[in-house]
């Protein structure tokens, strides 16, 4: 797979309890989520619970298959 994965422990599981939130806000089981993002369910439920990180290709399947939009911020200058 290309991208870049997040590979910081911390911010996989953040990322993951995030995923199950919108997940589930949406109606969505991990199998349906899975077949709208063209991932297995088994990733899905590994990356919800914290035990996988997530590769930039697959966030954006994740992020169409929940409806929402990415969109990347300039930092500011410190």
């Amino acid at each position: 797979m290309s991208g870049k994965m997040f590979r910081n422990m911390q911010t996989v599981g953040q990322f993951g309890m995030e995923v199950r939130r919108l997940r589930e806000s949406s109606g969505l089981s991990q199998a349906q989520l899975a077949e709208l993002s063209g991932v297995s369910r088994r990733w899905v439920g590994r990356l919800e619970r914290g035990h996988v990180g997530a590769e930039l290709d697959n966030i954006m399947r994740l992020t169409r298959a929940l409806g929402l939009a990415m969109r990347f911020e300039s930092l500011p200058e410190r």
